[in-house]
């Protein structure tokens, strides 16, 4: 068997096949004659099952076949029942990891605790805690009063810029970053 191309998404999760590696795999496939699509592991492939049978059913449909370097080979119907449950179980560890890291990033908001690499808006960094700046706070309360007042999250923004208030990092506010203004939890008894 000869290597033709090497395609990889380092730093892109396979829970979505919207990476750039993987498009062009595809679109490599799509294009080429190609014998063998030969993968790490069927978990870098795609991360939910559906993404994973349908992209494996567009690559058998071309006469490629499926190799991971990792796992047992499989084939025929016993084979095929086999590869689909590693990609229930792929898309399983997941989700599962996904609920692990929001519960953890939950506690350590409900407990005060640094959750991202640095502090929200209306917050400092203190040792890993998270300590109130009553300046920066009183931009998220005026976020909140603003809202609740009926303006939009793209008038509060453009109020805030024209005001030349800028948010932790010295930049300017958008719908996007007003929106997570509203929707962070960690503001409830705040604002």
């Amino acid at each position: 068997m000869e290597l033709i191309e090497i395609f990889e998404d380092a730093g892109f999760s396979a829970r979505s096949t919207n990476r750039p590696a993987f498009k062009s795999m595809m679109k490599y496939i799509n294009e080429n004659k190609v014998d063998a699509l030969v993968v790490w592991h069927s978990n870098r492939f795609a991360r939910n099952l559906r993404d994973y049978v349908i992209n494996l059913y567009e690559i058998e449909k071309r006469k490629v076949s499926f190799h991971s370097i990792e796992e047992p080979e499989f084939s025929g119907s016993s084979g095929k029942a086999m590869r689909n449950l590693l990609a229930v179980f792929a898309e399983y560890q997941s989700d599962l990891t996904g609920e692990q890291v929001r519960s953890v990033k939950s506690n350590l908001k409900k407990n005060k605790k640094v959750y991202c690499g640095f502090a929200p808006l209306g917050y400092r960094n203190a040792d890993g805690s998270l300590k109130v700046d009553q300046e920066a706070m009183s931009v998220v309360t005026t976020v909140h009063e603003m809202y609740r007042l009926g303006n939009s999250m793209n008038k509060i923004a453009k109020k805030l810029n024209d005001q030349g208030i800028t948010g932790n990092k010295g930049g300017r506010f958008y719908r996007s970053t007003i929106k997570k203004i509203l929707n962070n939890n960690i503001y409830d008894n705040e604002a």
